[in-house]
């Protein structure tokens, strides 16, 4: 049955990335082609750990001048005249200062990302573009859709059997504003909500904005006629930003439509069902023939339950 199921869904992804014929994005659908920027990504990870070599080291040096400027500091406090009358701790006081510092400013100002950026540039050709992504995205998408799959599941890493890394907040973001950008807005809410979710298990480390995603957010919640949760999403972006303008006009106009249009935005969220709900013989007789693939493809047994 599993492996039934895994042909299915191989399939699917495979009709999902077909492009047009002609279009560049066609190149990252052959599987060698893929496994080429596999290789790529390995020679650019070796250059960005070199990189990151030569960096630790000279955040040492400056470390070490600056273990050596509090030690000097914690004794001339004390009493600054005893230990200046000392003539190796004034010597040490000069020569801070007239090579000390001077050392340090090139420190700071020391390069050492050119060897990087220049293989970066170099390979720049082979990577995928924007329309790559977006081809990347609907993939995701249509299995999220034909398996009716919550996004949480998608960003575990633990869909089938293949072992995939857990997505981050930066990445659930990112896809959560292709699809807003092309005015998906329910799949942009549940993918928002998700991030949401993934910011909150990983604290202060994502560099997400928090009012991205509440503003990103509330625009699709009214974008579906959802006002109380736009008005909510809006006000939590408040608390995060309290001078933001347009927030603090949103909130004004979501509760004033609200208040005398209440008929007009009724909640129209449509949060996608169970897996198979609502699926009779009758209703298989009005499917499409996708949608027909698309329950085929689930069967009966959920592709949750091959998780790991």
């Amino acid at each position: 049955m599993a492996s039934w199921l895994f042909a299915c869904l191989l399939t699917l992804v495979t009709v999902v990335v077909l492009p047009v014929p002609g279009v560049r994005a066609e190149v990252f659908t052959a599987l060698v082609h893929m496994e080429g920027l596999v290789s790529l990504e390995k020679e650019l990870l070796g250059g960005l750990e070199s990189y990151l070599e030569l960096e630790r080291q000279r955040l040492g040096r400056v470390e070490q001048f600056a273990d050596r400027v509090r030690l000097a500091l914690t004794s001339a406090s004390q009493d600054p005249s005893t230990h200046l009358s000392d003539p190796v701790n004034a010597y040490q006081l000069v020569n801070r200062f007239t090579n000390g510092w001077a050392t340090l400013h090139d420190h700071v100002y020391e390069d050492n990302a050119q060897g990087l950026m220049a293989n970066i540039s170099y390979y720049n050709f082979r990577f995928p573009d924007t329309e790559d992504f977006t081809g990347a995205v609907t993939a995701i998408l249509r299995l999220q859709d034909t398996y009716r799959l919550s996004p949480s599941l998608i960003t575990s890493g633990k869909l089938g059997t293949t072992t995939t890394l857990p997505m981050t907040s930066e990445e659930s973001f990112q896809l959560a504003m292709d699809v807003y950008d092309s005015k998906d807005y329910r799949y942009a809410r549940d993918w928002m909500k998700e991030t949401l979710r993934l910011l909150d298990e990983e604290g202060h480390s994502s560099t997400v904005d928090l009012s991205d995603v509440y503003d990103h957010l509330s625009f699709a919640e009214y974008k579906l006629g959802n006002l109380k949760r736009a008005a909510h999403y809006t006000r939590l972006m408040l608390q995060n930003d309290p001078t933001h303008a347009r927030a603090q006009r949103n909130v004004a106009y979501f509760e004033e439509l609200i208040r005398t249009e209440p008929e007009k935005y009724i909640n129209q969220d449509d949060e996608r069902g169970e897996e198979g709900e609502g699926e009779t013989a009758e209703s298989r007789e009005s499917m499409t023939q996708y949608e027909r693939y698309q329950s085929l493809c689930r069967g009966p047994w959920p592709l949750v339950s091959l998780a790991h």
